[in-house]
């Protein structure tokens, strides 16, 4: 069965699990590494795993790699919330976020906000 499961942070855990989601944390990138080469290498996990973005920009290329190439599970970027973006950056990670999702880069007219 297709699921969501959240791989984030031990603070930011306790928020996803009160709002009903599996969670998972990790303190550092390199956990976080190592419990996504776990669900690659297991083959278990179905539907998609969102990882605190700080963490999946972490990753070294070779997972990375693997990771964007596999169709189980989809993982995507969980925003960190931590910096807040102007404008630039708010179309910046949307784009980067459709990219991810449907496989090819889109752009925006000029001036048109995303």
């Amino acid at each position: 069965m297709a699921r969501l499961l959240v791989l984030t942070t031990p603070e930011l855990a306790p928020g996803y699990r009160l709002s009903g989601v599996a969670t998972v944390f990790s303190a550092t990138a390199d956990d976080a590494a190592q419990m996504l080469a776990e669900l690659l290498r297991s083959g278990t996990e179905r539907g998609i795993v969102a990882v605190h973005e700080p963490h999946l920009e972490a990753l070294d290329s070779h997972l990375r790699r693997r990771l964007d190439a596999s169709e189980e599970p989809l993982v995507v970027s969980l925003p960190a919330g931590e910096v807040e973006a102007g404008p630039s950056e708010r179309r910046a990670r949307l784009l980067r976020m459709l990219a991810q999702t449907v496989g090819f880069r889109m752009s925006f007219r000029p001036g048109e906000d995303a």
